[in-house]
């Protein structure tokens, strides 16, 4: 998984929340426990880790939204066009909608076409809001919130 993000990171850098910079330091242990807080889902390509995603559940509190939250999506891009993508977004809907959540949620870059592109096929739409997540290290991070409705918990999106 660790090999996996810092590959995202070098190869997207303007695309995740996270800096290389960031990432590359964290200790052993640090990998460890994000592995263990979250489901994470790893796509393989000829035997080979060929990308990742992960999956937040919703956040208890006062503003809790119920959805799931899709994060840290990322393909090699020699797995691009495999399908490999659509899979990975299948298993984070597929674990929330056994989870019960009624939709999945992302934030996606303003500017990175070819992502939005992606998750409009898969299904996700635009919800009109939209963030500035600031990074330390780097220029914040302009983007825009998508969800897609989870109508068959079998198949996800």
């Amino acid at each position: 998984m660790r090999d996996l993000r810092l590959a995202a990171l070098a190869d997207a850098p303007d695309a995740f929340a996270a800096t290389l910079a960031q990432e590359a330091g964290q200790p052993e242990a640090e990998w460890r426990a994000r592995i263990g807080a979250l489901p994470w889902f790893l796509a393989f390509q000829d035997g080979q880790p060929a990308g990742l995603i992960a999956a937040l559940p919703p956040r208890p509190g006062p503003d809790q939204d119920p959805s799931w939250h899709l994060v840290s999506m990322w393909v090699s891009p020699a797995a691009r066009g495999s399908g490999l993508a659509g899979q990975l977004v299948g298993a984070v809907a597929g674990h929330a909608s056994q989870a019960g959540a009624a939709q999945v949620t992302l934030w996606v870059a303003v500017g990175n076409e070819r992502a939005r592109a992606f998750y409009r096929r898969m299904g996700f739409m635009p919800t009109g809001r939209r963030q500035v997540y600031p990074r330390a290290g780097a220029a914040g991070l302009d983007e825009e919130e998508f969800a897609c409705p989870l109508s068959d918990p079998q198949r996800g999106p």
